[in-house]
């Protein structure tokens, strides 16, 4: 049986603990990354909106949780300088990207009226 979509406040933080605790535990150094949706399945959870948003919440505590794109693919717990490095790099390739698709989205919409305030952005 799967878990809600939907969770309580308990159950989230319940679920950040296992999520913290799984990653500190198993997950240390890029070698022993773990996809999102395994880490949710392992926890009785379908798909892993979950888990990324609680992974989310733990970088922005303190946690230096990254994620790798390539094999081994998933989240894992940074343990040294070249970990944090390939993440931030990672993560800065990816600002790239959508700073080009957002160039190219109002260029798309180019006969719609778009406010003043959302083209500075």
């Amino acid at each position: 049986m799967t878990k809600p979509f939907i969770l309580t406040a308990e159950q989230r933080k319940g679920l950040k603990s296992k999520v913290l605790n799984h990653l500190q535990t198993y997950r240390r150094g890029r070698q022993s990354a773990i996809r999102g949706k395994d880490l949710a399945w392992q926890f009785g959870y379908s798909e892993d909106r979950h888990v990324r948003l609680i992974i989310r919440e733990l970088i922005a505590e303190g946690f230096p949780i990254a994620a790798a794109v390539s094999e081994p693919m998933g989240f894992f717990v940074a343990v040294n300088g070249d970990e944090a490095a390939y993440y931030i790099g990672v993560l800065k390739e990816r600002i790239k990207e959508d700073q080009t698709r957002l160039a190219d989205f109002i260029k798309a919409c180019h006969e719609f009226t778009i406010p003043e305030q959302m083209t500075l952005m």
